[in-house]
């Protein structure tokens, strides 16, 4: 056979026959060229390739090919064929057209209307310009101002403003064609219907039934420790907690959740949670964490029916019989009984003795063990052996899941510089996939090692996020996307995309109905579409919680101890309210699925106070806490203009808030939901109260459910705005040192980081620098349903 190379009229894409060509060219073809047995074939026809063929790689260009081509005459296609030939074949003609989406129907046509066949059509935000330039102000888009040219720097005269590049095609002026998904011909009436509806994103399929029996008992880190601490100090414990271990019981907290949501039902609210001591014998501790709370066992019952657990660490203190180890449970409380047999409800309040009295042992999930300072001398042995171990675990290894099909590579921007490569196996150590991760673009894109920055994503499959210093351009990653990939030793082919997204794809940075990525334009933005955010058709009611229960009397401690304002005024609490969204609730439970998967662990649950302006608390309450974007708010935007905003309300898409948010004294320590454990620190952000006539101000304070590992950092900043474009714990694992100055020791590793999911920043008292550091340990949070807004307080000052 002769080397013959046939150029397409329409598609324009170089396809040639490797049948007969010299060995010497070979190796080379098959390094760049979707081939299947010794034809190259039209990728985006027969499936070989994962994207349209005008983006098709050329490893050589026709003037540099290493075999003579011979150029025939431009071939006709019969009507009724693809617009592909399979060169060398005798000249049979290739099966009729079908359906690029489906591959089982025929097209609605030969050539894709809207964009001639080419697979790209302008984009609709710039209209093909390629540039964003809205209206200008000065002049309202007329270019005269007083019958004179408008004498605007950016304008002169055109009635726009010039602002860069479009952000959808970074300029290129074209994306790829929704109606043919870049293919060049049209698709079936079925898949263009199906197009045409609503995508609505299908629901992540649950384990069915019970996980099996285990526990595993792990030594909190410095931010879990603080916190039993401050717990155990604020609950006016004696002495102080030494040590803390965290428990993961998978099937205790299946059965605990499961009772949960018979409450939720049973109460048409959400049931209140609280945390509760539990003191016994040191014996007891491994049989609780591993089987729970046995209703056979009780004894005494003096105060009623259940399970006994106290709010003062004091009372426990007593039952752990000459011990040194006690529990700290979550204790989920619905209806108070009326009687000692705690048979009308669910819970006993004791107030003078501020006990908890559980009804059913399903209501009770042991969080943690802590080791606290006393002068007792019993022991046990197993206990003291599986506490010393950085992890003692009975669970069944479960086997390493296989990874889905390689989703499709849907890059539509000319360059980026983040990728996305997965899915890669779970069950291959991190360090290992990250030099894979090096060992590729060193072989295949040297150019591009220079201050290459890979992290790997944990979840039921792994994934790497590469960070480039140097934006690499879409037909390189393209062309990466066909080249095998050395995972662990085996090679085996991954999916390797733009980690920013496009325009014309689902996003899938999608977690818990959120894309962090949606209203952040410079730091890390998603360019993705994304569907309206699920609350906007929730509705919320507030319920008043007695100030006398088990939860009210909690609430109006924890507020009146860590409420001494700098004023030296003393709050009065008027009234508590339980905020009843169950569209928020339903999403705050849908990321603690996430942070089970992620963690492989029951998420830790914190409550934490958030103050902010008085007069959105209506927003707060109908759509929860949103993280800041990273954008200035402009006074053209209906949204968020001319509100006294320091940052966008809106998305990454908006046309008036393009400019970018710098530092001004705000956002220490990135773009995220700022939190508190002392009600003192969030009253500063509490604003616009209302004004009494005796001359008081009512407020209101938010308290919410938080879930996740905390990152402590314990340090000062070594610069003012060190932090401040951080969106995500995971931005921090590279470059941490650089950021924070810590009191002592190191910063926290990148293992600690790994395992984050918000920050808690140390509070250092009076070595506190301003600026710098926080005098009042403050948390962050990064994802909006990572926090719920649970209770509201009304107080007076």
């Amino acid at each position: 056979r002769p080397h013959v190379l046939v150029l397409h009229s329409r598609t324009r894409v170089w396809m040639a026959c490797g049948a007969a060509c010299a060995p010497q060219a070979q190796p080379q073809m098959q390094q760049g060229w979707p081939s299947h047995g010794h034809h190259f074939f039209f990728p985006g026809a027969h499936g070989s390739s994962p994207y349209p063929p005008s983006r098709m790689p050329m490893p050589y260009p026709p003037s540099s090919m290493p075999w003579a081509p011979v150029f025939p005459p431009l071939m006709p296609i019969p009507l009724s064929s693809q617009p592909c030939i399979q060169v060398g074949s005798a000249g049979s003609a290739a099966p009729a057209l079908l359906c690029t989406s489906c591959k089982q129907r025929q097209p609605l046509g030969r050539v894709c209307q809207p964009c001639n066949g080419s697979g790209s059509a302008p984009c609709s935000r710039c209209s093909g310009s390629g540039h964003y330039t809205p209206t200008c102000r000065a002049c309202d888009g007329s270019g005269v101002v007083q019958g004179h040219p408008c004498r605007a720097r950016a304008c002169k005269g055109r009635g726009t403003v010039f602002r860069g590049k479009c952000h959808d095609c970074s300029g290129a002026c074209r994306l790829k064609c929704s109606a043919c998904n870049g293919n060049g011909v049209p698709l079936c009436v079925e898949c263009t219907e199906n197009q045409r509806q609503p995508r609505s994103r299908p629901a992540r399929r649950r384990a069915q039934g019970p996980p099996p029996p285990g526990v595993s008992i792990s030594e909190c880190d410095a931010g879990g420790l603080s916190e039993m601490q401050r717990l155990w100090s604020q609950r006016e414990g004696h002495g102080k907690i030494v040590a803390a271990w965290i428990v993961d019981n998978p099937l205790l907290s299946y059965h605990h959740h499961e009772r949960r949501k018979q409450l939720k039902q049973q109460l048409s609210r959400e049931p209140d949670d609280i945390q509760g001591f539990h003191g016994t014998h040191p014996g007891n501790i491994l049989s609780i964490a591993q089987t729970g709370f046995d209703a056979a066992r009780r004894s005494g019952q003096a105060f009623g029916t259940g399970e006994y657990f106290a709010k003062n660490p004091r009372v426990s203190e007593r039952y752990c019989e000459g011990g040194e180890y006690m529990f700290v449970c979550r204790l989920c409380l619905g209806q108070e009984s009326s009687s000692r047999d705690n048979d009308d409800g669910d819970h006993i309040w004791e107030s003078q003795r501020e006990y908890y009295v559980i009804s059913q042992p399903e209501q009770i999930l042991p969080q943690y063990i802590v080791r606290f300072s006393t002068c007792g001398s019993a022991a046990c042995p197993e206990l003291t052996s599986a506490l010393s171990s950085p992890k003692w675990s009975n669970k069944k290894e479960t086997q390493a899941a296989s990874i889905p099909e390689n989703r499709q590579c849907c890059m539509s921007k000319p360059t980026t510089d983040a990728l996305w490569m997965g899915y890669l196996h779970g069950h291959i150590p991190d360090d290992q996939l990250e030099a894979d991760v090096h060992a590729f673009f060193a072989k295949h894109a040297p150019s591009f090692v220079d201050g290459l920055r890979v992290h790997i994503a944990s979840n039921k499959y792994k994934k790497a996020h590469v960070k480039l210093a140097t934006a690499i351009p879409q037909h390189l990653v393209l062309w990466l996307n066909t080249l095998p990939f050395v995972e662990d030793g085996n090679e085996r082919r991954v999916c390797i995309d733009d980690s920013h997204g496009s325009p014309e794809k689902e996003c899938p940075r999608w977690i818990a109905e959120y894309c962090r990525g949606r209203n952040l334009r410079f730091t890390h933005p998603c360019w993705c579409r994304h569907e309206q955010r699920p609350t906007e058709n929730a509705r919320h009611e507030l319920l008043e919680v007695p100030l006398s229960g088990a939860k009210g009397t909690e609430i109006v401690e924890k507020f009146m101890r860590t409420a001494f304002f700098l004023d030296e005024s003393q709050p009065h609490v008027k009234a508590i309210h339980r905020i009843q969204n169950d569209v928020l609730a339903d999403l705050h439970e849908k990321y603690r699925d996430y942070l089970r998967r992620k963690n492989k662990e029951e998420p830790p649950v914190r409550e934490l106070f958030h103050g902010t302006n008085n007069r959105i608390l209506e927003e707060v309450f109908t759509h929860g806490l949103q993280p800041p974007s990273d954008v200035k708010a402009s006074d053209d935007c209906p949204v968020s203009g001319r509100k006294g905003l320091c940052t966008s309300l809106c998305n990454n898409d908006c046309r008036y808030c393009t400019e970018r948010h710098e530092w001004d004294r705000c956002h220490m320590f990135g773009l995220g939901i700022y939190l508190a454990d002392l009600a003192k620190k969030s009253h500063r952000y509490c604003s616009q109260p209302v004004e009494l006539p005796d001359g008081s101000r009512r407020f209101r304070m938010v308290l919410c459910s938080v879930l996740g590992r905390a990152l402590e950092l314990s340090g000062h900043l070594r610069d003012r705005e060190a932090m401040h474009d951080v969106s995500h714990v995971r931005a921090l694992i590279h470059n941490l040192e650089e950021m924070i100055e810590p009191c002592e020791g190191s910063v926290p590793s990148k293992h600690d980081v790994e395992g984050a999911d918000l920050l808690a920043v140390k509070g250092l008292g009076r070595a506190c620098k301003p600026g710098f550091s926080v005098m009042n340990t403050e948390y962050i949070a990064y994802h909006p349903y990572q926090c719920l807004p649970k209770y509201v307080i009304t107080y007076e000052v």
